[in-house]
């Protein structure tokens, strides 16, 4: 199957849900607003979950050639600076995903299959997230935190639904976004005294 074929359900396929949500859209709208048959969107995808599936990994992929190409951003920066730059990545990707993220989240209600990915893509997002801390070591971490702890405390700050709560309900800009996340993963990971200039 061509690629442009399936990238124009993809694009169809993000309309459709954004406009009526997973459970509502139907492969016959998805298809005629691609200009095909219900026929090739099942030889392109298989069908409507892997369409979601694909429309957020899209999303969450950008520019990246895979997921792991991420971690190189944060080769030789301190502590503090990887904290910054994951509170950036986030954002970034947040900004791409967020309604991929909302719609995987509210279509795991009632698909199990949905759920098990859902739940597969959170656990992908937990071993990025240790990947970013494995470098950061104990001694820089705030008082009493374990590095598994501090890796879990990140996971859950930088989570799809403080994106969620903070922007789509609360009105956050982007940067104000990424600021808080900056300020609040540091304040709840590190150590008050742990330099910005100690590199890893």
């Amino acid at each position: 199957m061509r690629r442009d074929t399936r990238n124009r359900l993809l694009e169809a396929a993000e309309g459709e849900f954004t406009a009526h949500g997973y459970p509502r859209t139907t492969v016959t709208r998805i298809a005629a607003s691609a200009g095909v048959s219900v026929q090739t969107l099942y030889l392109a995808w298989g069908s409507k979950r892997e369409l979601l599936r694909g429309y957020l990994e899209s999303a969450l992929a950008g520019d990246a050639a895979s997921p792991e190409d991420a971690i190189t951003r944060f080769t030789g920066l301190s502590p503090r600076e990887r904290l910054v730059e994951l509170a950036d990545l986030v954002g970034e990707i947040a900004e791409r995903a967020a309604t991929g993220w909302r719609l995987y989240r509210d279509a795991s209600a009632v698909d199990p299959d949905i759920a098990a990915d859902w739940d597969e893509l959170q656990l992908l997002r937990h071993r990025l997230i240790a990947r970013v801390f494995e470098d950061i070591p104990a001694t820089a971490l705030a008082d009493g935190l374990t590095p598994k702890a501090a890796v879990d405390t990140a996971w859950t700050i930088a989570s799809p639904d403080s994106h969620d709560l903070l922007v789509r309900r609360l009105g956050y800009a982007p940067g104000e976004f990424r600021d808080w996340m900056a300020r609040t993963l540091t304040a709840a990971v590190l150590a008050p005294d742990s330099g910005a200039d100690t590199t890893m």
